[in-house]
């Protein structure tokens, strides 16, 4: 359903063979989150035990790095992720998504801030966004998952990738992200330790730990901001023509009198698109004379209720979507661009 990178989730089952395999012991968490992609993961996790749900995020998981989730998850409930790209990557990202709904933390403005749901509906009511998670097929009591991309580097290569694809986020010349590490990685590597005095740091924990900050403070100086001038809470989303073909996504939480980020790249695309909605603390829409309070204009594309990415605007219905109408921005040549929501 989305332009992201081709991606596999890999659900293995908690046999005694994978404690050795990824290399750790007894553990609290009954659930391992392993990440053998390029990017660093923001994952939330859930479980569904009869009528009894919860979910847990975000937890961010580093290239080449497992992390435990759901450390009191009941016996013989289902576990079902979501995944995505951290929001600091520049152009495409990730997206490990399914078909089952729960709530998640909204994306902005950190989307690494903690929270855990009970429950998996009403998650707008409640300040939350709906994600569609996937079930994993194991039910053992100590299950893994895998997050792999196209490229499958592997734990070893993937802290490699990752590295290469926050150099190249920041515009270092590193050649292709293959988890090798050739000679122009090795000078792009060295220029940025040298830049910032990393020194002693044989295994690249210290250079990755850099540059995941460094990436996400150049993040918040750029891309599209959307500024809620009201006291409502609006729910927003946001639409590119890039290689003529639309993209929209959504949705984005935007607290009143707040601003949020919803876009983070540079915006190198001339038109970029946005619609809002504003509800009220039970999740029912705003209504100002006579009419429900929303943003909206011209361009047609497709949404879901759900946490979405939808390539192209055509055959919306069809293709089990809505459709809402966005309002068109021409931002010349900026770097950035901020719009009041009023």
């Amino acid at each position: 359903m989305s332009w992201f990178f081709p991606k596999r989730l890999i659900l293995l089952s908690g046999l005694v063979g994978l404690v050795c395999l990824f290399g750790f012991g007894t553990a609290q968490a009954k659930v391992r989150l392993c990440n053998e992609t390029s990017h660093v993961l923001q994952v939330a996790a859930a479980y569904q035990q009869g009528v009894a749900s919860k979910t847990e995020g975000w937890i961010s998981v580093l290239p080449g790095e497992c992390q435990n989730g759901l450390a009191d998850l009941p016996d013989n409930a289902q576990v079902f992720t979501y995944a995505k790209s951290d929001a600091a990557h520049a152009g495409e990202g990730l997206v490990f998504d399914g078909s089952e709904r729960f709530c998640v933390g909204a994306d902005r403005p950190d989307d690494r801030a903690g929270f855990t749901v009970e429950g998996r509906r009403d998650c707008r009511r409640r300040g939350y966004v709906e994600a569609d998670f996937t079930p994993l097929a194991s039910s053992s009591n100590r299950q893994t998952v895998t997050f792999t991309e196209k490229s499958d580097f592997g734990r070893r290569r993937a802290l490699m990738a990752g590295i290469q694809r926050l150099l190249s986020d920041l515009q270092y010349d590193i050649g292709a992200v293959d988890g090798f590490g050739g000679a122009r990685t090795r000078d792009a590597a060295a220029a940025y330790k040298l830049r910032y005095g990393i020194q002693n740091d044989p295994k690249g924990k210290a250079l990755l730990a850099k540059l995941i900050k460094t990436v996400r403070d150049e993040a918040s100086q750029r891309g599209l901001t959307l500024c809620n001038k009201t006291s409502h809470l609006v729910w927003a989303a946001t639409g590119m023509l890039r290689a003529d073909v639309f993209e929209s996504r959504g949705w984005t939480r935007v607290p009143g009198t707040s601003c949020v980020q919803v876009f983070n790249q540079t915006l190198d695309d001339r038109y970029y698109f946005y619609y809002a909605e504003a509800m009220d603390e039970k999740g029912k829409s705003i209504v100002e004379a006579g009419r429900r309070k929303t943003w909206g204009g011209d361009q047609n594309l497709c949404t879901k209720p759900t946490r979405f990415v939808i390539r192209g605007d055509e055959n919306c219905n069809q293709r089990g979507f809505d459709r809402h109408s966005f309002v068109q921005i021409d931002t010349g040549t900026a770097r950035r661009w901020k719009v009041n929501l009023e």
